[in-house]
């Protein structure tokens, strides 16, 4: 008896546990979480300096618009299925089919990683929300804009495009995150891309990039 009852006393510990445990993902301190790092990303989701290199901008102050939601969305991923043993009828080499084989496990093992990382945004796990924050940037005009006001992607002079940021998704000690952004600067200008950001030395960076785009 005295032994069920210690069974029982440690599954309610380990529920408590996983309860106590779980990100609040509306809090106000996983709110200001996401909005600082959003504000030191900036340049890298936008690639500021290199788009200001390839455009010959002076110093002008360009406008970025940021859209004000926060949404769950994610790049397109596709999920590998086989490896080729052969071509027109004719089987590969043993070394090539190992090859082939090895390439097809990394590229699975690659595809599973990702998936696991953003399931939290794949599924719904942790909600859109409203983005009500005064960005501050001495190189960028940044204002936000509505999803239903954007009527074209198009960019007049001095507007440097729209950037849209999913939720972010966080570990327990607010180092290590999971995003992913999509910006559109132009006629034939966008990219999209799930990413890892890192807390090094008390701002945020990017620091690997997953699935994603460029058009």
């Amino acid at each position: 008896m005295k032994e069920k009852v210690n069974i029982l006393t440690v599954i309610i510990i380990l529920i408590i546990i996983s309860f106590t445990s779980c990100q609040n993902y509306e809090s106000a301190e996983y709110i200001e979480m996401e909005n600082k790092a959003i504000e030191d990303i900036i340049f890298e989701m936008t690639e500021f300096e290199e788009m200001k290199r390839l455009n010959n901008w002076g110093n002008e102050k360009l406008k970025l618009y940021i859209v004000s939601k926060l949404d769950t969305s994610t790049a397109w991923t596709i999920k590998p299925t086989g490896y080729d043993v052969g071509a027109n009828g004719i089987d590969y080499s043993k070394k090539r089919i190992e090859e082939n084989n090895r390439e097809f496990e990394e590229s699975l093992a690659k595809y599973e990683k990702e998936e696991k990382l953003f399931k939290k945004l794949k599924e719904g796990t942790i909600k859109t929300r409203a983005l009500k924050y005064n960005f501050s940037n001495d190189k960028i005009d940044i204002e936000l804009i509505a999803p239903e006001k954007i009527k074209s992607l198009e960019t007049k002079q001095n507007e440097f495009g729209y950037l849209s940021i999913s939720r972010i998704i966080f570990n327990k000690s607010f180092t290590k995150g999971y995003l992913h952004y999509s910006f559109f600067c132009g006629s034939g200008c966008a990219w999209d891309n799930n990413v890892e950001i890192r807390k090094i030395n008390g701002t945020w960076k990017i620091t690997q990039k997953f699935s994603g785009g460029i058009a």
